[in-house]
């Protein structure tokens, strides 16, 4: 008996480490590879086959490199749009210094839009021994907003507009109303790089197509309630390629830090129209119900898109399928998208000077994703 103990121990301490290394055979060990060098170009050879010797860490195939892979994921977006050049009336806060002509004075009254919500669609397949993968994405968001400034109280302060118009007292009111379409397709194919267990690199390009228009409408109201509205509309349709890279980052207990950095160029077809009509005439000549300002602009224009996407993720494998829910922060800037046009008044045959509000657009808020690995 003394001599079975004493050859049962060292037989017990060598065989605890193997039984600690070697997984059971449970419904997802079908996911691990056998050789961690080999299972990146082979895979494995069969369901809950385990290694002959030594043992291969539990999260040796985080991300299903192995495996062939269709994807569809769904996210909501609650974005709100910044714009900038779009004010529209300036709000005094003292008095003029003096009765001879004086430049702006005051604070100036902007348009901006509220939080929306947004949707992105979009479906993925995965080549897995390849390691490329091609994806299709849209994204969709409807942005509005509503803004209005009122006249001083005090005597000698006023409510002025940004955009020339002649009312025949001085302004009460101004309010603006804004409302902008916002769609963008993109099919991107990646390189998919795995440099160790814990970290999945994408490094994308493709093609990127963006469609968007905006209706922005100032009115303003005099002390005598006589109006004038303002009424600028924009469009744009713009094609071109995009390119940048997507990362994941595995830390602990199915908790992984996603973030995506793209870029894009375009070129397209921008068209702008401004319109005004007012409720009183200048002159008794005057129709009110003709526009005195109707002007359209078009030409064709690059546009360049910046995207920043950073957050954290939980995404787990299954037996037959993967699951992940992302939500993170999120950024969109686009330059040389859109312009404002203003223009000084005089009479028909006289010139007319144009003031061009030249700004970027960003769009920014929370994203939140669900992807299902099938």
């Amino acid at each position: 008996m003394k001599w079975l103990i004493i050859f049962a121990i060292p037989l017990m301490l060598m065989a605890e480490p193997n039984s600690k290394c070697l997984p059971p055979c449970g419904p997802c060990d079908r996911d691990v590879p056998q050789d961690p060098l080999e299972h990146i170009q082979d895979g494995p050879s069969y369901p809950c086959e385990l290694p002959p010797k030594g043992c291969i860490p539990w999260d040796a195939d985080l991300f299903k490199r192995c495996t062939e892979i269709y994807s569809a994921h769904l996210e909501f977006l609650f974005w709100q749009a910044v714009e900038g050049g779009m004010d529209y009336a300036l709000e005094m806060k003292q008095p003029a210094w003096g009765p001879d002509p004086s430049f702006a004075q005051g604070t100036y009254e902007s348009g901006t839009f509220n939080l929306e919500p947004g949707l992105r669609v979009g479906l993925i397949y995965f080549r897995a021994k390849h390691n490329w993968e091609m994806r299709f994405e849209y994204t969709r968001l409807t942005a509005r907003g509503s803004n209005s400034a009122h006249a001083p109280n005090s005597p000698g302060e006023f409510l002025t507009a940004t955009w020339p118009v002649n009312t025949p007292a001085p302004l009460a009111k101004a309010s603006s109303h804004t409302h902008m379409n916002y769609n963008v397709f993109d099919y991107d194919v990646d390189r998919v790089f795995t440099p160790n267990f814990h970290v999945r690199l994408r490094y994308l390009g493709g093609l990127m197509i963006a469609w968007m228009d905006q209706d922005w409408k100032v009115r303003y109201t005099d002390l005598s309630n006589n109006t004038a509205v303002v009424q600028n509309r924009w469009h744009y349709v713009g094609a071109g390629l995009k390119t940048g890279t997507v990362g994941d980052w595995f830390l602990t207990s199915d908790i992984y830090l996603t973030g995506q950095a793209t870029f894009g160029a375009l070129i397209g077809r921008y068209s702008n129209q401004a319109l005004q009509r007012q409720s009183f005439a200048t002159t008794p000549s005057d129709n009110p119900a003709i526009p005195v300002r109707n002007t359209y602009y078009s030409d064709t224009r690059p546009a360049f898109q910046v995207q920043f996407i950073l957050g954290p993720s939980w995404q787990k494998n299954f037996c037959d399928y993967r699951v992940e829910a992302f939500v993170g922060y999120e950024t969109n800037f686009w330059f040389n998208l859109q312009n404002i046009y203003h223009s000084t008044a005089g009479a028909p045959s006289a010139p007319k000077e144009t003031w061009i509000n030249t700004a970027m657009m960003g769009l920014y808020g929370l994203t939140a994703r669900v992807t299902l690995d099938f």
